[in-house]
């Protein structure tokens, strides 16, 4: 065993292609694959100016869930590959690299929720692109990674996963409506291959090492938390999943001899979802307070008519 991860290939060992690896779930689930039983490579697209700084960003973003064994001194397991380029471009798309790729996760995507035309250009272009590169190739499975917020703003009480993409859907960003689009052409243009969609929902902290890899998404629960205004009950449910839990359900169905269904949504559901009431009662704990009573339930206009008052020295 070498930086506690390598172990011996096997002659028939599967050969991951991975984007999005120094994103939060791409690192995390890069971990989880080095510690299970998996005994093939990894090849993983970074853009960076040269080798050694695209190696570096795996090495970091790897880093943020071990131990310190892969700081800058150390070299990454022999079995983890780092192909340099931009996901937008095809100068990859035929490096010696790809060779025997077996399995394919892309994971790399624009999680803005601004409105600027690049998201739909990297999301979109993006996963045609790695398509693209695949097409041709003896996969066995192609994971592409969406999310379950395509469903859009209103979704039906009982969710099925394959009445999604839906053109009707009605999208607050930018992000949802990319990611809907980039499922729908996927199925369209590349019918031919072995092609497998998870939405995570909202993916927040680590089981274990709670948000210090990536405070991503939880800083929005500490706004909701320092505001104590929402515009939805308290009732409300939202679904959140650790960042650990949902790299061991991508590998699942990365990996899994069959699957029954071609789309899934990787999710705590009704039994693991939480209602902000519980988020609010924990809050009030941790600051010493009783109880969740002191959120103001609102509409935006009073949201922002309360802190223009606030700042102004009237509230």
């Amino acid at each position: 065993m070498v930086n506690g991860f390598l172990r011996k290939r096997s002659r028939s060992a599967p050969t991951v292609f991975l984007t999005g690896v120094t994103g939060f779930l791409g690192g995390a689930f890069l971990s989880d694959l080095l510690q299970s039983s998996f005994d093939g490579d990894v090849v993983c697209l970074v853009r960076a100016d040269d080798d050694d700084t695209a190696e570096e960003r795996v090495r970091r973003s790897l880093s943020r869930f071990t131990t310190a064994r892969f700081a800058t001194s150390y070299k990454l397991p022999t079995n983890v590959k780092v192909l340099r380029g931009d996901l937008l471009s095809q100068d990859w798309h035929d490096s010696p690299q790809l060779d025997g790729v077996t399995h394919v996760l892309h994971l790399a995507a624009s999680t803005s929720f601004g409105t600027g035309r690049g998201i739909r250009t990297t999301n979109v272009g993006g996963a045609l692109s790695v398509a693209q590169a695949m097409r041709g190739r003896k996969l066995e499975r192609f994971v592409y990674t969406g999310t379950a917020a395509i469903c859009g703003a209103s979704p039906k009480p009982v969710v099925h996963e394959d009445d999604y993409p839906d053109e009707q859907a009605s999208h607050l960003v930018a992000y949802t409506r990319s990611k809907a689009e980039a499922e729908r052409q996927l199925a369209e243009q590349f019918a031919d291959l072995p092609l497998v969609i998870a939405r995570p929902s909202i993916v927040v902290g680590h089981t274990e090492l709670g948000c210090k890899p990536s405070g991503s998404i939880f800083w929005v629960l500490r706004a909701v938390e320092a505001l104590r205004f929402i515009t939805w009950d308290l009732e409300n449910r939202i679904d959140v999943v650790p960042v650990d839990w949902a790299a061991s359900a991508l590998r699942h169905l990365l990996f899994a001899p069959r699957l029954k269904h071609q789309r899934y949504h990787v999710s705590a559901g009704k039994s693991g979802s939480v209602r902000w009431k519980e988020l609010a009662a924990e809050y009030a704990r941790l600051r010493g307070g009783t109880s969740e009573d002191r959120y103001e339930i609102g509409g935006m206009r009073q949201l922002t008519a309360k802190r223009v008052m606030e700042a102004a020295g009237d509230g």
